[in-house]
């Protein structure tokens, strides 16, 4: 029996130093963060929107080319109040969609753009990212939305990477200026993966002394550093984590992460309102990624009761639904986290307050 347990000890650790070695090496350590072949829904009709319950002609399936030459499918959805007035695209049985009235759309003063940057798996047609636009566009009647695959996502070329999506994302903000749509009135929304993705490009925004309208972050992480000690692959199961009992090896596995996207290193230079949201039950990405970029964002170090004893934030309780904090400082841009009471890591998007919320920071 004892030698049975010796045999099976020593299975795992083999296991375990495989695994770590595997992830030293780009591919196979790619293939685990973006999860971009995972392709689900299997054959997706991307062309054809109404296939996933949008009205006839409410958006169009586009390519945006990148700086570096790789082409990307996107969705663009017309706003509501908009595509109500062009009752000539439902009813147009055998025309082509008219690109002039889609670019009008964008172009027009009357309407923002919101651009959806989804999380690592699947792709745009994923069901709860096709509940998410339909929930935007039908509680926001304003907006133009698009929703991005980045490369090695669904119909998008190449394979991701850090830089690749930073690109991907500059080349859509690209594509929309060209279009006539300004920075401030395109807001940028991120969940999970796309967290990363939507801060970097907030801040190259704000960097270049145009930010966006607004920078809202859904289930988000802090940095890749800290997230693979801490994502749990099965619940309450970092299997990392034990990494960090020995110095050397975890900064050696550090040394071989190609792909950071430190979102705590950026958000403070970001120069527009913020909204960060998140599920108390998200058993994936531990909930202090969130608040550590609250906390950063607000160039403080104390945990949300400090801050909140210290006057610097506010917290309001909606009952049974939401936990709210603002700073109070009205000489920067508006800054709001919110903990959603029982939601977990996927399904954000599946909760009034989440809307509630986004309303407050983009009106």
């Amino acid at each position: 029996m004892l030698n049975l347990v010796i045999k099976i000890s020593s299975l795992l650790v083999a296991f375990y130093i495989a695994i770590i070695g595997i992830l030293s090496i780009d591919t196979p350590q790619r293939c685990l963060m973006f999860l971009h072949w995972v392709k689900f829904p299997f054959y997706p009709r991307f062309e054809m929107p109404e296939y996933y319950g949008f009205g006839h002609n409410q958006g169009r399936n586009i390519k945006i080319s990148t700086s570096d030459n790789v082409t990307i499918g996107a969705w663009q959805f017309l706003p509501t109040e908009y595509y109500n007035k062009q009752q000539q695209l439902r009813l147009a049985q055998n025309l082509a969609r008219d690109d002039e009235i889609f670019d009008a759309a964008l172009s027009d003063s009357q309407y923002d753009t919101i651009v959806y940057f989804h999380g690592n798996a699947l792709h745009r047609a994923a069901p709860w990212r096709v509940d998410l636009y339909k929930q935007l566009l039908l509680r926001f009647g304003n907006i133009n939305l698009i929703a991005i695959d980045y490369r090695g996502f669904g119909d998008s070329e190449s394979t991701p990477s850090e830089l690749g999506l930073r690109i991907d994302a500059q080349s859509t903000l690209d594509w929309l200026n060209k279009k006539g749509v300004p920075n401030n009135r395109i807001s940028l929304i991120g969940h999970s993966l796309g967290t990363g993705v939507a801060t970097t490009l907030a801040h190259d925004m704000s960097a270049s002394g145009n930010p966006p309208k607004s920078l809202i972050l859904k289930a988000g992480y802090s940095s890749m550093t800290t997230l693979i000690f801490e994502y749990n692959l099965i619940p309450k199961l970092p299997i990392l984590s034990p990494i960090k009992q020995f110095p050397a090896l975890e900064k050696w596995l550090l040394s071989k992460l190609n792909h950071k996207f430190n979102s705590l290193s950026r958000i403070q230079d970001v120069n527009c309102p913020v909204l960060i949201v998140y599920g108390k039950h998200d058993v994936e990405i531990p909930i202090s990624n969130s608040q550590a970029l609250f906390r950063h964002a607000l160039n403080s170090t104390d945990n949300l009761n400090a801050l909140v004893e210290s006057n610097r934030v506010t917290l309001t309780v909606i009952p049974n639904e939401a936990n709210v904090y603002e700073s109070i400082d009205r000489s920067k841009p508006r800054l709001m986290l919110v903990e959603l009471i029982h939601a977990n890591h996927n399904n954000v998007g599946y909760f009034d307050y989440t809307y509630e919320s986004i309303a407050a920071i983009l009106y």
